[in-house]
């Protein structure tokens, strides 16, 4: 009872506006819909009361705190008991909005606060009000009045109000959007500031309020409550000078201008990890005086200029900074500075990392031809030598026939017997030239001795520099590598999400969470996953009442574990759901035509055709699935990451979905081999058991094609050339021994492939093909060899799949103009920060997405690719979501585009205007993830439009409650 003997609180009466307008908008919802269409109500309405509820809280408003905390948990009651919810307790929910958006609108009327508390104590509420409880709600009730000028108090900065330490919830793609968009919003600020405060131009007083609405989104969003009280604070300043449209006088001016250059203080405190500015606390103090100088000493106030004292005035004194929790993660082992730079970390644009990827990829593709050149020349000169030795005994011969022939012929002349043989011209002459000869013999092999001895330290030199290029590459390698966790927040969203879509009761569970990856291969994991969890939630998992008589906890789990070894990614997808229809799956598949009706299939077989292209058990279209895109792309993904997707379910106990792929997308292990066009082939490793010779075993041929014996199996057998499109070689000939490859396919199954020759084993840099090329089953990409050809990279076990399994005769059977996209749906905000996360999570959420900054950039993302759907803000640089929406709705072109505008815009007057220039929905912020799925959902087949919404709508004041709500 203690709080009904404290002083009431005074409220602001635009912060009573706009609790009214959140709870109207809010009553109007529950006024147009029946108890069978609530579900997703009932949970969009407790994300709408919750922070309403704390902002009562800021405010002091503890009465109506209580009051919507108790409606809150009656909603969730509902949520759980949903037989229990009929439209007698809708119209009193609804009822019960209205009587509470009575009551802010007479704060003091005894007979509408009694009516009020009529209501919250009614049986129709499983959760009610006793009689004591009722009265003590009513006395906090009646302690609040609307705040009047005399009543308005200056604020005073503390401490605890320039924190700038970020909480420890916050989603690490949020942080790098912080970390982005900071620096970047922070300087336009500074820039439209600039323009207010030297050319006096009015649209600038706009633009720096928008860039300070933005930043402090931004920053409550992260929960840095030092950077969104400084930047609410501008905000408040700015806007009442726009409203009023007039300028600072050069003391406003003055102390905006400290308070901006504190602002981009902040912004590097917080990109470093460091403490608040020492006059942070100053800063914030002058404009909470100012913000309370505007409103009771009216707007003229702003235009005071600076004193000759104030002019020359030195600057404050500096108030002690905060100690602030770092952003980044520290090492508390490490001390001094050594410590602090091993764990330190610093930014590196993606651009960087590319190109850093191209360069050690390029260095591994020279440092190979290197080697293979390094091995040509020990090779010639080991030729050298033995050509040297073959020169020095033709030598020694030729020396020897030279001494037969003077001693076997009389070498002396009649009238010559005077003379010593020796003296003879000719025979001096002759092994003269001889002698040099062999000379220069020697001089040629102490050249290739100390040619030799160069190439041995050239080979010391490749061996030494081949270890740090190793060691470089294997660094390059770790920059991007991140945990799998930083995928975690999307992958439980997406679960809850889903679980809420389809009425279901599902928990994810996430093993392997501290596995590092390569942060391209998670990204592009990141949708393949999405949709096996929507997929695991809409088709897999039972409702709670199945669930319960099948004999299994109402709560169905869905399980992904992580898992890396001998260079391979696994991801394991297990639900314990109902496992897949086999029966209907054929059934569907023989109506599309995929199979004859006749047609011989496993169970594998049947299991594999929910991969083939717009396959669908749904018959209706929902936000989970029924678009005819879902696994198939899933397939499709992993096949481009060099990936195999394996899947086995068991009816009645649930489906696994066995994900693996290479943990680098820059090197690749392989084996290369030449077929018999006397090409090469760079086959992928990573299924290659063992490698045997037709020696090994026996090679039939059956009715159902090549087979290979050995002593542990019969494998079936494929020829590499018929894998890859080469011409088929003969490898029947009993006397021509060949290499066979046991390759593992799945389910531990295996399978022989036959090779013309095995050349060697390598780690080459992979090549990804481009993207105007379609893609090949089992054919991710190509190499450079290290005499400079292109290999293409093969990955038997996908190819054996691929033509093994009846998804090609299925492709085959698919209309050729079938266009298989998802849905396009276009995002338009002028912050990074918001278009990242309703970008991403309409991602998540199955649709495909691209994002403009503004209403120009829209346009001519639409004329290139015109979407489905347009979501857009209000306020927005060069050209606002008004006139985008009005272009848009007028052009004969793209007028039956719908356009969803989401702003924090509320009134009556801006759904008006919205409504005038087209728009098809509009939803204000904080928005819900619930309500923006279901608003594009029914707009993207056109089930609402805007003119469906009510328009009894008062036109009130608007004001943001800023980091009230946030």
């Amino acid at each position: 009872m203690a709080l009904l003997e404290t002083p009431g609180p005074s409220v602001d009466p635009g912060i009573v506006t706009m609790l009214i307008d959140s709870l109207q908008a809010l009553q109007e919802q529950w006024e147009h819909v029946d108890a069978s269409r609530a579900d997703a109500l009932l949970d969009a309405s407790q994300d709408a009361l919750t922070p309403l509820s704390r902002a009562c809280t800021t405010i002091n408003l503890h009465g109506l705190h209580l009051l919507l905390t108790g409606l809150t948990r009656n909603l969730a009651w509902f949520q759980q008991h949903p037989e229990c919810f009929h439209d007698d307790q809708c119209l009193h929910f609804a009822g019960c909005l209205q009587a509470v958006h009575q009551h802010l609108e007479a704060l003091a009327d005894k007979g509408i606060r009694e009516d009020l508390i009529d209501m919250i104590s009614d049986d129709l509420l499983p959760i009610r009000a006793d009689s004591q409880q009722g009265a003590f709600i009513s006395g906090l009730l009646a302690l609040a009045s609307i705040q009047s000028p005399d009543d308005i108090e200056c604020e005073t900065a503390t401490p605890d109000d320039i924190d700038l330490t970020v909480s420890d919830e916050i989603d690490p793609q949020l942080m790098e959007m912080l970390y982005d968009e900071l620096p970047i919003l922070v300087e336009e600020f500074q820039q439209h500031l600039q323009a207010v405060v030297v050319d006096h131009e009015a649209d600038a007083l706009l633009s720096a309020q928008r860039s300070a609405h933005t930043i402090k989104g931004l920053a409550n969003m992260a929960g840095i409550k030092g950077l969104a009280n400084l930047t609410h604070h501008l905000e408040d300043i700015l806007e009442v000078l726009t409203d009023a449209k007039t300028f600072p006088g050069s003391k406003l001016t003055h102390d905006l201008t400290g308070a901006s250059d504190c602002l981009a203080q902040m912004s590097e405190s917080i990109t470093e990890a460091g403490g608040a500015p020492d006059n942070a606390q100053y800063r914030l103090q002058q404009m909470m005086t100012w913000f309370y100088r505007l409103r009771t000493e009216g707007v003229e106030c702003a235009a005071e200029t600076l004193t000759e004292n104030e002019r020359t005035a030195p600057p404050p004194t500096a108030v002690p900074a905060v100690e602030n929790k770092p952003a980044v993660n520290r090492s508390t082992t490490g001390t001094g500075q050594e410590g602090d730079k091993e764990h330190a970390h610093l930014r590196v644009s993606v651009g960087i990392l590319d190109n850093l990827f191209r360069i050690a990829g390029e260095s591994s593709t020279l440092n190979a031809q290197l080697d293979d050149t390094l091995t040509q020349l020990r090779s010639l000169s080991r030729s050298n030598r033995e050509r040297q030795r073959s020169l020095q005994k033709v030598l020694f011969e030729l020396e020897q026939q030279l001494q037969d022939h003077f001693t076997l012929t009389n070498p002396l002349q009649e009238g010559d017997s005077g003379f010593d043989p020796l003296e003879m011209d000719r025979y001096n002459s002759m092994h003269t030239t001889l002698s040099q000869l062999q000379e220069a013999v020697a001089d040629v092999r102490e050249v290739d001795y100390e040619a030799e001895h160069q190439m041995r330290q050239l080979a010391e030199l490749h061996v030494r520099q081949s270890n740090l290029q190793k060691e470089s590459l294997e660094n390059v390698l770790h920059t991007r590598q991140v945990a799998v966790k930083t995928l975690s927040s999307r992958m439980q969203r997406i679960m809850r999400q889903a679980s809420s879509a389809a009425g279901k009761s599902a928990r994810l569970v996430i093993e392997g969470e501290d596995v590092m990856m390569d942060s391209q291969i998670l990204n592009q994991l990141a949708d393949p996953l999405m949709h096996i969890i929507r997929n695991a939630v809409d088709h897999g998992l039972e409702t709670p009442h199945l669930r319960f008589e099948a004999g299994k906890d109402e709560t169905g789990v869905l399980t992904i574990r992580f898992a890396q070894h001998n260079g391979k990614v696994h991801v394991s997808c297990e639900d314990d759901g109902a496992g897949i229809n086999l029966k209907r799956v054929r059934e569907i598949a023989e109506r599309k035509g995929l199979i004859n009706s006749d047609a011989e299939l496993n169970e594998r077989d049947i299991q594999r055709l929910i991969l083939v292209p717009g396959f669908s058990t749904r018959d209706e279209i929902s936000q989970l699935s029924g678009r005819g895109i879902g696994m198939d792309v899933v397939y499709q993904q992993v096949a481009r990451m060099q990936g195999s997707l394996n899947i086995d379910s068991t009816p009645g106990h649930g489906t696994r979905f066995e994900l693996s792929m290479p943990a680098s997308s820059l090197l690749v292990h392989t084996l290369l081999v030449r077929s018999s066009s006397q090409r090469i082939f760079a086959l992928s490793s990573h299924t290659i058991e063992q490698s045997l010779l037709s020696l090994d075993g026996e090679l039939h041929q059956t009715e159902n094609g090549l087979t290979f014996t050995t002593s542990e199996g019969e494998y079936p057998a494929y020829m590499l050339e018929s894998l890859i499109g080469d011409p088929v070689k003969e490898y029947h000939h009993r006397n021509r021994i060949h290499p066979v490859l046991i390759v593992t396919l799945d389910h531990d199954r295996k399978a022989a492939v036959l090779v013309q020759d095995v050349i060697a084993h390598r780690e080459l840099v992979f090549k990804s093909l481009s993207e105007h090329l379609p893609d090949i089953a089992g054919v991710p990409g190509v190499t450079i060899l290290s005499n400079g050809d292109v290999a293409p990279i093969i990955d038997l076990q996908t190819r054996i799949l691929d033509r093994a399994s009846l998804l090609a005769s299925a492709y085959e059977v698919l209309e050729p103009t079938l266009e298989r996209r998802l849905p396009h749906l276009l995002v338009v905000d002028d912050s990074l920060s918001a278009r990242k996360t309703l970008a991403t999570l309409l991602r998540d959420s199955g649709y495909q997405v691209s994002t403009a900054i503004d209403g120009l950039d829209a346009l001519d993302k639409v004329r290139a690719d015109p979407p489905e759907l347009i979501l857009t803000d209000l306020e927005m640089p060069r050209m606002t979501g008004m006139e985008l929406a009005a272009i848009i709705s007028n052009s004969p072109q793209f007028s039956d585009i719908p356009v969803l505008m989401i702003t924090s815009r509320s009134t009556h007057k801006h759904r008006g205007e919205a409504k005038a220039a087209g728009v098809s929905a509009y939803l204000t912020k904080p928005w819900t993830e619930s309500a923006v799925l279901e608003t594009v959902q029914s707009l993207m087949f056109k089930e609402i439009t805007l003119a469906d919404e009510p328009e009894d709508i008062p036109d009130e004041l608007e004001l943001d409650l800023g980091p009230l709500l946030l």
